[in-house]
């Protein structure tokens, strides 16, 4: 729309006002579609086209993810301060603020000194900030139309028979009546308080360009129409206040999940993409202001919208991590966006259920990294990574949800619930009845809140309400306080009352949206939840029928319903340490390699793991079979039944001690039961080369810069196992400097990628494509075979992590009477200072499950007693304990000792003894230092520090430290003079006879007697020559040897 404006007094006869405003003529109107630039879609969301998929690529996969230039990214749910409710702080100072998004509509009511030297040691006042002014509560009050100082007591509605409450009223009707009184005005005449805030809010640093009564109108509150419900409302502000400053009501918790709201992908993009718009926007303008400047004519619009900026934009926020601040406008913030991990699907799942919380600074930050009770039940209070982001990045629990905004209008339905509409005066009081808020906003009263909040909750349950909506009834502050927007955390609880229609479905015919539908499950959130009397489990319920003096309202459905996916799986958690759990949940279950994808020929990953034999575990827990049931084999979205969040094989464990080769928690593991296949895993490792399109080169570069694949003979690596297209053949065995992918520019130079030091593999794919810049690239994978072997980390279920120590053949290993060889020896000094029992509960259920018994769960919180896997093993015909007598296998005796031993769920971890390894002579060095590079690589050198080389000194070890740090490193000489003990140089010059000679020559002595040779590291010598030329000399003593 093209349109030309000016300004017009209206007409006084037929408005009755002399005003100017700005009138709009249209010239020309444009109704099309155009682009204005691409976003990225969700994968599996309604507009991606793998939604309506009957089968997708992957089993595992069920998208949350975007595709941005080959990788995965997802977000991780930012922790934001909910902005949609009243703040009431004591620090630093007592304040109540009302803080919608724009900053300009921001109203702060604050506790302060009066501003009066003659009486700072007097009563507090309150004083008000809006629009960057400062002005007199009792003022903004009059100004808002309230007539009479009992007017404006009645609206803040607080009890003035408290002193203290009454002294800080009067000192600021005091404030108020001074500050007038220095711009010579009597606010409390009418019109006259509107005036004296007109001139303070125009004095300000940036007023407004509108008049105070559009002021009010826009930016006070203005989601009151009425000024009158605008005074209203901040008289309930002021009693807020005055309530904390008395001890009334508790000042507002940052980490409490009532004030907290989680952002999701929508609106992460939508604010990153509102900076991309209004770049663009602002690009657009001055390409048209420079056209209207010239008097040229307009062309269409997308001659001036530059729709890269938005597309190019967002694929470079996702790519490098960096977010847009959510209110610092030229900051931005990483930790948003993470790239997908697929070691296995537990960990891909783990990754899109994580939240962070963003601080300033990591060191001390409060309570923020301590668990709150708000957390309980929607998020895990294990699960989170140690280190500097621990307490700040965390998971959700296994039911843990989180809101979308609701956008049915419920103003009406709350009325027809019994609510009454607020009045728009000063006079009416609202004593006896409470006040009713939607999302913040104060909507309207009600006499009768008991009712009220039961016919909402019951229409919430009947489908008349939308499930998520939250109702909280605050018996004590008299509100009513009803959520319906979204980011905050929900999570599912049985309804007593509502508990016998169970009996209505007939057979296992249900899901959990049919049990949310009947009233059976209900979603509560974190501040419903303070009005719910919630039992642990349903045995309690039937322990409460005795008591009358007990009434639940609510249920858990499972009290490992309270940790986190990768918590929630762990047998007999709560019988292991705190830390040994979380160092499974956040370390060990995502390191452990399975079978990470269905779909691993069509994709190619940098690097990836498969378990040749994945398993299941013998023992089960709640949430792995409500993870998928066996009836359900089309779950949610036609997700599979989750066996693959276990990632690991049963081995026979032995806890014993074998020839001292499992100390400090190594391994050591029967070589037959590897050669079988236990543990093997293919190691896939894809290498990725880009090169131009024939099409898309650049005009202004020489068509001999051009790069193509193909093969040439190299100076950098071996080509015989290259095609002529560049190409290894399948089934290639490429070693260690060999070329993977041949490419070469019309010049002549080699632009090829080799194989570094210790990469090999045999080659198991090649794929040949284009990207969306118009770049051909291929990817050659190499896929190795890993059997384990000494020095590959191990783990079980618990947190016991190890090495493999030794690799004993099974005709050494002890046996039991009927035959049975274990797998494992795991070093039984591994258990008493570690605290974890589980490990050994979880074997002694597992021998028990394996001879045939029936009690199989091993769930968190209500796990069987020891007794009962006791009692398990004994009609199995086993010791009550778990302990079995053994034979030694290299003499046959029988052992005195009873050994513990059972299968036990363990896992291999991707921390291999071959991507480690690091060895070194001589290699290449750094140009500056001349000392060995860092990286493995590279052929770089090996790490030798302090500590190292004090052992070496205690051994006695003095020519192999001198190698180590010496010969091996940076070994280098430099000449010193002996009289005057400064560094000499080897320079050129000239001597009798018209000679040159070239040597070692002391410019201080003017002569070349007396020098030696002495051998230094060369970062000493650089060490030297850089304090040299800072002015600094140092002086050498030498002795001859």
């Amino acid at each position: 729309m093209v349109y030309t404006q000016k300004l017009v007094r209206s007409d006084k006869y037929k408005t009755g006002k002399d005003n100017k405003y700005v009138e709009k003529k249209v010239i020309f109107e444009d109704n099309r579609d155009i682009l204005i630039g691409r976003i990225p879609v969700m994968v599996r969301s309604e507009l991606c086209w793998m939604n309506g998929v009957e089968r997708g690529d992957c089993e595992f996969d069920h998208g949350g993810y975007f595709l941005i230039k080959g990788a995965e990214k997802t977000f991780i749910a930012q922790e934001q301060i909910c902005l949609k409710r009243l703040w009431v702080s004591s620090n630093p100072t007592w304040m109540v603020a009302y803080r919608p998004i724009w900053k300009r509509k921001r109203v702060y009511v604050k506790l302060e000194p009066p501003k009066d030297e003659n009486n700072r040691g007097g009563e507090k006042v309150l004083t008000v900030y809006f629009s960057s002014t400062e002005i007199p509560v009792w003022v903004l009050f009059f100004a808002l139309g309230a007539s009479s100082d009992k007017e404006v007591v009645d609206l803040i509605d607080f009890n003035i028979d408290d002193a203290g409450i009454s002294n800080i009223l009067v000192a600021s009707i005091h404030e108020a009546d001074r500050e007038a009184e220095k711009k010579g005005i009597y606010f409390r005449r009418q019109g006259n308080a509107i005036s004296f805030v007109d001139k303070l809010v125009k004095s300000c640093k940036f007023p407004p360009g509108e008049s105070i009564q559009e002021c009010f109108s826009k930016y006070l509150f203005p989601n009151f129409s009425g000024v009158k419900q605008k005074a209203r409302f901040l008289g309930y502000m002021v009693k807020c206040l005055l309530q904390a400053y008395t001890g009334r009501r508790k000042c507002d918790n940052r980490d409490d999940f009532r004030n907290k709201r989680l952002e999701l992908a929508g609106e992460l993009l939508e604010r990153e993409l509102r900076v991309h718009i209004r770049h663009a926007e602002r690009r657009m303008v001055k390409a048209m202001q420079r056209e209207l400047y010239g008097d040229r004519d307009l062309r269409p619009i997308e001659n001036y919208l530059d729709a890269s900026i938005i597309t190019n934009g967002l694929s470079r926020a996702f790519s490098t991590g960096q977010w847009s601040h959510p209110f610092k406008r030229m900051e931005r913030i990483s930790g948003v966006v993470a790239t997908l991990r697929r070691t296995n699907p537990l960990q891909m799942t783990a990754d899109m259920r994580k939240t962070r919380q963003q601080v300033q600074y990591t060191g001390k930050v409060g309570d923020a990294r301590y668990p709150h009770p708000s957390h309980w039940g929607k998020v895990c209070f294990l699960s989170t990574p140690d280190g500097e982001n621990c307490g700040l990045v965390k998971n959700l629990a296994i039911t843990g949800l989180v809101s979308t905004e609701v956008l049915d209008p419920l103003v009406d339905k709350l009325f027809d619930c019994g609510m009454e509409k607020l009045v728009d005066d000063t006079s009416t009081k609202l004593s006896g009845k409470n006040k009713v808020f939607l999302d913040g906003d104060w909507v309207g009263v009600c006499e009768d809140p008991i009712s009220f909040v039961v016919e909402l909750r019951t229409k919430r349950r009947h489908k008349e309400l939308p499930q998520q909506v939250e109702i909280k009834r605050d018996e004590q502050q008299g509100e009513v306080r009803i959520f319906s927007d979204a980011g905050r955390i929900l999570r599912p609880l049985l309804v007593v009352e509502n508990l016998k229609k169970v009996k209505t479905f007939k057979g296992d015919d249900f899901t959990f949206q049919s049990l949310l539908d009947n009233g059976i499950v209900e979603l509560i959130g974190a501040e419903e939840e303070e009005d719910c009397s919630t039992a642990w489990g349903i045995k309690y319920l039937l322990k409460g029928l005795d008591d009358p003096l007990v009434k639940y309202t609510h249920c858990e459905l499972d009290m490992s319903f309270l940790l986190g996916l990768s918590c929630g799986i762990i047998p007999y958690a709560n019988h292991d340490h705190a830390r040994r759990v979380l160092y499974q949940s956040e370390k060990h279950s995502q390191q452990a390699i399975g079978f990470s994808t269905t779909n691993p020929n069509i994709r190619v990953d940098t690097l990836s793991h498969q378990l040749y034999y994945p398993q299941r575990p013998l023992f089960r827990t709640m949430i792995s079979d409500c993870l998928g049931k066996p009836g359900y084999s089309e779950g949610h979205k036609g997700i599979v039944p989750r066996p693959e969040y276990f990632n690991g094989q049963i081995a026979i464990v032995a806890v014993n001690v074998h020839l001292g080769y499992n100390q400090e928690d190594s391994l050591v593991m029967n070589r037959a039961s590897l050669e079988r296949g236990m543990f093997r895993s293919e190691h896939i490792r894809s290498y990725k080369s880009e090169v131009d399109n024939n099409e898309s080169l650049d005009k202004k570069r020489k068509s001999e810069d051009s790069v193509h694949f193909g093969k040439m003979q190299s100076k950098i690596g071996r080509v015989d196992s290259l095609d002529d297209d560049g190409f290894p053949f399948i089934g290639a065995n490429l070693q260690n400097g060999d070329i993977v992918i041949g490419r070469c520019a019309e010049s002549g130079a080699d632009h090829s990628i080799k194989l570094k030091h210790t990469e090999r593999g045999m080659v198991q794919k090649v794929v040949v494509s284009a990207n969306d810049d118009g770049k051909n690239f291929a990817v050659v994978s190499l896929r190795q075979v890993r059997t384990p072997c000494l020095g590959d980390k191990f783990s079980s279920m618990h947190g016991q992590k190890g090495v493999l120590g030794f690799l004993e053949s099974q005709e050494n290993f002890p046996f039991t009477i009927q035959g049975i060889v274990p797998d494992i020896v795991i070093n039984p000094h591994a258990f008493p200072s570690r605290q974890t029992p589980g490990q050994l509960l979880e074997a002694a259920l597992g021998k028990g499950i394996a001879c045939g018994g029936l009690l199989r769960h091993a769930t968190p919180f209500s796990t069987l007693s020891v007794d009962a896997i006791a009692d398990q093993l004994h009609r199995a015909g086993f010791s009550r304990w778990g302990h079995e007598r053994v034979y030694n296998g290299r003499t046959g005796e029988m052992l005195r000792s009873l050994i513990f031993m059972g299968p036990t769920f363990y896992q291999r971890l991707i921390h291999m003894a071959e991507d480690k390894v690091k060895f070194r002579n001589t290699g290449p060095v750094h140009p500056l230092t001349r000392q060995p590079v860092s990286d493995r690589k590279r052929f770089g050198g090996i790490k030798f520090g302090e500590m190292e080389r004090d052992c070496l000194i205690a051994h006695g070890a003095a020519a192999n430290l001198h190698e180590r740090l010496f010969t091996l490193s940076d070994s280098s000489y430099m000449h010193i003079c002996r009289r005057c003990k400064n560094i000499s140089n080897v320079i050129q010059r000239s001597v009798a006879g018209g000679r040159k000679v070239r040597g070692p020559y002391c410019r201080y002595c003017e002569s070349s007697e007396e020098i030696v040779k002495v051998n230094v590291p060369y970062g000493a010598k650089l060490l030297c020559q850089e304090l040299f030329s800072m002015g600094i000399s140092l002086k050498f003593e030498t002795q001859l040897c």
